[in-house]
């Protein structure tokens, strides 16, 4: 890892948080609709939230470990992976206090993207939702952090 390189991802770390943020809104915005849609049109912002971290995820574990395996139990194994601190190469990215949120907001995306024959429970999409905006009020601190603790353990390994 360079000085480049963990810029171009603290860089694509804070349009993540920007997109995130914007879909917060939209989100929210949904919520508040009175249409026979509005928990569709939510769920789909919660699966979108998910993406963006699940890229977010991928993109360090890139920038670090140069390579990810896309098989078997990937989503899985890639939350478990940046909550480890990997000695000599990078921190923990999540803080093990968020793995339940992240889990449960990746369960989410997963049975929107794969029931088809489904009727979205109200109260089901509400707690993704404010699960959702947990994650995405936690991400910007989760870089800093992460990004702090690169700079004070490696900086002088950073060329």
């Amino acid at each position: 890892m360079d000085r480049i390189a963990l810029q171009i991802l603290e860089d694509g770390w804070e349009q993540d948080g920007r997109t995130m943020r914007r879909a917060i809104a939209t989100l929210r915005d949904r919520l508040a609709e009175s249409t026979d849609g509005r928990w569709a049109a939510a769920a789909f912002e919660i699966n979108r939230i998910y993406n963006i971290l699940e890229k977010a995820f991928e993109r360090l574990c890139e920038s670090f470990e140069n390579h990810l395996e896309k098989t078997g139990k990937y989503h899985d194994t890639l939350i478990e992976r940046v909550t480890l601190d990997l000695k000599g190469i990078r921190p923990a990215f999540l803080p093990g206090d968020t793995l339940r949120d992240v889990r449960e907001l990746k369960g989410f995306r997963h049975l929107f993207r794969h029931a088809y024959d489904l009727d979205l429970d109200p109260v089901r999409v509400a707690a993704a939702a404010d699960n959702a905006a947990r994650c995405v009020a936690g991400f910007d601190g989760w870089c800093r952090s992460f990004l702090e603790e690169v700079r004070r353990r490696y900086g002088d390994q950073l060329a």
